[in-house]
């Protein structure tokens, strides 16, 4: 199912390289099945703008070091017109399904709470200028970060929209009026699960147990009843390579996501479900003048 390859430590901090080779795709050592980005395109390309805005280290975001970052700058300038930007997008590695939510890691020299309106994220498909609505910022933004370090760094779960993507691009510009620095860590998503069968009968008043094939230990396994959004089913939960549901659950399609430490959602996989009456007990009658 996998390939390792090994490389030697050149720091205390990280291995110089560790890759992992999965049947969906490569994904870094000691974070189970995230798959990370693995090509990038910055700006500015125009020689004229690169003393008001540029992106030093852009290829940091997108090493085997995810505590490696690339810094975007922008300086003085007319409200909001002087942008810097970088895409994080997947090239050799596989691509996020439209259901996809993609995780990115992104920080400043300040707090985020009062930077976020000279911040942008949004998805892409084919490079850094194509781009796919909708664009996040602002309060928006903020609804969607988890916030640490102070406030200075946080991640920001980027929802699935249902439109293809391969990359997700981070923006800032001097809407705030002044010098913005920020830091690009990564982009990744998670693997989705592998459900041993896509159909699950289950007698009523009964349940049944499903293997998920690609467990990871530190996920948890969820169901709902929608491929996108909320509708979690209740107790539909598990911490083990084993799901087991009741056929209270009733027939119907549901969708399993898996979420590292909790927090970070895959895409979900489809399991079809059909509860059918337990079979009625057998009427047997005897004859007593029968010869046995």
């Amino acid at each position: 199912m996998f390939r390792l390859k090994t490389c030697t430590f050149t720091s205390p901090r990280l291995p110089s390289c560790i890759a992992f080779i999965l049947l969906f795709g490569a994904v870094k050592a000691g974070y189970g099945q995230r798959v990370y980005a693995d090509a990038q395109q910055s700006s500015p390309t125009q020689s004229l703008i690169v003393t008001l805005s540029q992106v030093s280290n852009p290829a940091r975001a997108v090493d085997s070091d995810t505590s490696n970052f690339s810094t975007l700058s922008v300086t003085l300038g007319a409200l909001g017109a002087i942008t810097a930007n970088q895409n994080l997008q997947y090239v050799a590695r596989p691509k996020p399904t439209p259901a996809t939510p993609i995780i990115i890691k992104f920080g400043s020299t300040a707090s985020l709470l009062n930077l976020l309106g000279g911040f942008a994220v949004q998805r892409t498909n084919g490079g850094r200028n194509s781009v796919v609505q909708p664009s996040y910022s602002g309060a928006q933004l903020l609804n969607l970060l988890n916030l640490f370090g102070g406030s200075q760094v946080g991640t920001a779960i980027i929802p699935p929209n249902n439109m293809a993507f391969d990359g997700v691009r981070l923006e800032i510009n001097t809407t705030l009026g002044g010098l913005l620095q920020a830091f690009y860590y990564f982009a990744f998503y998670i693997t989705p699960p592998r459900p041993s069968v896509s159909e699950l009968r289950i007698c009523t008043g009964d349940s049944a147990t499903l293997a998920i094939s690609n467990f990871q230990p530190g996920y948890t396994y969820r169901l709902y009843t929608s491929q996108t959004g909320s509708g979690e089913v209740p107790g539909a939960t598990t911490t083990t390579n084993l799901l087991t549901l009741s056929s209270n659950i009733g027939t119907g399609n549901y969708w399993l996501e898996a979420r590292e430490s909790d927090l970070y959602p895959s895409a979900r996989v489809q399991l079809a479900v059909t509860v059918v009456p337990r079979p009625a007990a057998p009427n047997i009658s005897l004859n007593p003048d029968a010869q046995y």
